[in-house]
Order: structure tokens, then sequence, then C-alpha cells
């Protein structure tokens, strides 16, 4: 897979470490788990050892011996062919473009808790509608402004959740941790209730390492430095999900964490609500902004090649001619996230307006999207290792055969019972507005997906011959259906020769 024309290789492997700590380590996900409670600690470290550790080294794999431009995409074309090809490119976009109104409503409520305590629940979805126009902005921009958008909101992002680790040490020293860390199975042990919490949480907190391999053609040497930015960016990941994790849980009790204004509220219990939680929360509100930018860069750049090679709609190909930047796939990505924050925001302000609920559901419906092209990408590293074995691989899941599948069988397993859990937790009370509001978008979302499937055959058929977009035949039938596509192939406008 490949662009159609050379692009700059921008990137070095300390820009890559940056992009996948912003892409990863998400401020928005530390008040989530830190809700989890005490067991958080405990399934975070067995999360890293049984799904991040397997998930990381495939991926390692995956991307040093196919270094392809639409990463993820290009792996399970290359595995399953363009039928799946077609399926995991809708997802892994479709889940970006539902995703990114979550994380800016979170935005709109820390900005609104800082400057506007009064603002109102449409007010704040007009500001996630401005958020996404700016990312738009600098999706359409070269790669190195989104490099550096991302670089400092890494740092700002390490910055903050080192702060947060400082506020949990100032309060243990103080008044003790408002949280009870204990071997019990009311606090540290993991139980089947919270697994059902935590699960979902964790996975999605070590995922999206791929993302890198979607801009391969801009990296330096990327049989090299894929490997290594795993194993770097892996560590510094996990360790900061913990300190987080115990620091909020030091300073305020589990349960009255917020969803969305729990990293405030923290700042604000230890530091007071002066300057400098004030410039600190500025840095948080930058933190959200930017940590989507990898995420948009590395899906419309997969969409825009799966569009090249006729999987996705034609729409989704346009590239800028000076900036070789996916803009077609990044104001798709813009008006499907503008649609979907006003139609969720209609649907519950007719309920009670609650800003936390939106956030919820939106994450939940993306997140589950979210999770399964790494079930497809999984299967895809078998099946490459069975099909393409003399592949030059630059690094290799240890194990041989055994390592292979054992990788193959936790991610899967994890996964499945990720978006099961996101759809239902058994250990809780039942929600029927959420639930059903989730499995309703899982439904169109489906529905969707088998259309394009049915219809990539024709974005194929014209990516691979550009003629057929300006004949018709005699007979009047359209160059985009299979008997014009025939036909146009055929000397003489269709006639056997």
């Amino acid at each position: 897979m490949s662009t159609p024309q050379q692009t700059p290789r921008a990137l070095r492997m300390f820009d890559m470490v940056l992009f996948s700590v912003c892409a990863i380590l998400l401020l928005s996900q530390v008040t989530l788990t830190a809700q989890i409670g005490p067991s958080a600690i405990v399934w975070t470290v067995l999360m890293i050892a049984l799904f991040f550790l397997p998930y990381g080294l495939m991926t390692a794999e995956l991307g040093s011996t196919y270094p392809d431009t639409g990463g993820i995409y290009s792996w399970i074309v290359r595995a399953f062919g363009n039928r799946w090809g077609t399926r995991v490119s809708w997802w892994y976009w479709l889940n970006v473009a539902l995703w990114v109104p979550s994380v800016y409503l979170m935005f709109s409520v820390v900005l609104s808790d800082m400057f506007f305590p009064d603002l109102g629940f449409w007010p704040q979805v007009g500001i996630a509608l401005v958020l996404i126009a700016i990312n738009w902005g600098v999706n359409v921009l070269t790669l190195e402004t989104g490099k550096w958008v991302s670089n400092v909101g890494a740092i700002i992002t390490v910055g903050v959740i080192l702060l947060i680790g400082v506020a949990g040490l100032i309060t243990w020293n103080g008044d003790g941790s408002a949280t009870a860390f204990e071997w019990t199975t009311s606090s540290m042990i993991p139980t089947a209730a919270t697994m059902a919490l935590a699960l979902p949480i964790i996975i999605y907190n070590f995922l999206g390492f791929e993302l890198m391999s979607s801009a391969s053609n801009e990296m330096r040497n990327p049989r090299r430095d894929v490997p290594r930015t795993i194993i770097i960016a892996g560590v510094l990941i996990g360790a900061f999900y913990l300190i987080s994790t115990i620091g909020m849980q030091v300073v305020t009790p589990a349960e009255e964490i917020s969803e969305t204004s729990g990293l405030l509220d923290v700042l604000t219990v230890v530091f007071g609500a002066g300057v400098f939680t004030t410039v600190v929360g500025i840095g948080i509100l930058y933190a959200f902004f930017a940590a989507l930018i990898p995420w948009t860069i590395g899906a419309n750049r997969a969409a825009a090649e799966a569009a090249e090679q006729g999987d996705l709609p034609p729409v989704f190909k346009k590239m800028s001619a000076t900036r070789r930047t996916p803009v077609g796939a990044a104001g798709f990505t813009a008006l499907v996230s503008a649609t979907i924050t006003l139609v969720y925001g209609v649907l519950f302000s007719l309920t009670n307006g609650d800003i936390d609920a939106l956030f919820w559901s939106l994450f939940a419906f993306s997140s589950i999207v979210f999770l399964l092209p790494y079930v497809a990408m999984s299967l895809a590293f078998l099946r490459l290792r069975s099909q393409d074995p003399q592949a030059h691989r630059p690094y290799r899941v240890p194990g041989g055969v055994v390592g292979a599948w054992t990788s193959v069988l936790l991610v899967v397993v994890l996964l499945v019972a990720a978006v099961f859990f996101f759809v239902w937790n058994p250990w809780a009370e039942f929600d029927a507005t959420t639930t059903w509001l989730i499995l309703g978008g899982l439904a169109a979302t489906f529905i969707a997906q088998e259309i394009l499937v049915r219809r990539s055959s024709h974005w194929k058929d014209r990516a691979e011959h550009p003629e057929l977009s300006a004949r018709v035949d005699l007979e009047g039938i359209a160059p985009d259906t299979p008997e014009g596509a025939e036909r146009a192939l055929q000397p003489h406008g269709g006639e056997q020769s």
C-alpha cells in the first residue's frame, strides 16, 4: 500500500514516542479509571501483563514487517482481502468520528467549571462544535503542524499527571488518604463486579500503538523505530496511569470522582481555586484538545488509503495537492462528529440534559466500535504469519507458534469481554436508555457497514480503472454498476470481439 506522491519523512522516534503518549495517555481516561476504585491498581497491572504485552508485541511485529501507510487497514487487507478492509476501515474511522464529541464535551465541562459556572447545556454543546472545527483545521494542515500540537499535548498531559501524583502525596502526608487501600474484596482484591467496570476502561487505555503506522511513509526508519517506540511509550503510559489513579483516589473517594470534572476537582481540593489551578486547568483543556489530533490524523489517513484502494467512498480519498493531507476524510469526520454531537444533544436535552450521561453514552458506543478492529487485527497477525512466512520480520513475537497463538487468544478474549461489559454490566443497575441507545447505534453502524461492503466493488473498479467514471455505454448503463463496469472494460463499449 502506498500513497501516490512522496511525502517528507518528518517523524523521528522521539516524535513517535510523544505522538503515542499523547494519543494513548488520555486525561479523559484518568477519571474513568480512578472511578473504578482501589482495585483499578491491580487491574491495571494485570492488564499490562495479560493484554498490553501481547497486543504490543503483535503490533510491533506487524508495524515493522509491513510499514504500510494505511496501518491497521493495510494489514487486514493483506490478510483477509478488501471486503474486510472495508469493514475495518469503517469501524476505525467511525469510532474516531463518534469519540471526538465525547472528549470535546468533557472540554466544555472543564471550561464551564473554570470560567462560566452557570453555562447551560447547549452552550457547552456549542463549544464542542467549535473544537471539532479547529480539529479539522489542524488535520488539513501539514503533519508537522499536527506533530507539534500532539507533542505539546503529551508534555502537558505528563505534567498534569505528575501534579496529580504530587497532590496525592501532599494529601497522604497531611490528612491521610480519602480512599482505603486494603487487601480486601471491598478495596483492592479483584472481583467479578470490579472486573465488569475495569476491563473495558483499562483495555481501552492501552490501545492505539498501531496509529503511528498510519504515517509510516513519514517516519525516518519505521522498521527500527516502531518496536522501540511501543516499548518506551508502553512503559511510560502504564506508569503514568498508575500514578494518576492512585493520586486521584488519595485526594477524593473513588465514588465521588466526576467523569468530566474530576481532574479539576482534585487540583482545587489540594491547591485551591487560585491562579495556579486556573493555569493548570488551561493546560488540561489544551491536552483534551490535543489528545484527539493523533487519532484523527491516523484515522483520516487510514480512511484516505482505504478510499484510494476503493474500499471506502471516493469522498474519503481527496488529498490536498500541496500539503498531502487527507482533506476529504478530515472534512467528513468533522461533519459526522458535529452531527452526532447535535443528535445526542437533542436526545439528552429531551430527558435530563445531563452532560455526564451524554459523555458516557457517546464514549461507550464509540468504544465498542473502537475495539472491533483490534479483534480483526489480532486474527490478521496469525493469518499473515501462516500465509507470508518469508516476509522479513525485523521483530517477531517470541515463542514461535505457541507464543503467537497465546498472544492472539489473550487479546481476543479480553476484547470480546470488554465489548460485552460496555453494553451490559450484570453487577450494576440496568440503565435501559443508555443500553438501547448503544444497541441502536451499533445496529445502524452494522447496516451502514454492509452497504459499504456491497458498494466497495464499484469503488474498487473505479479506483483501478479511472476511465470508467467518464464512460456510459450506448444502452445507458452507468459505469459504476457491475454491468457497466464489465461493458466498459470490453472493446467498443461492451461488444464482444
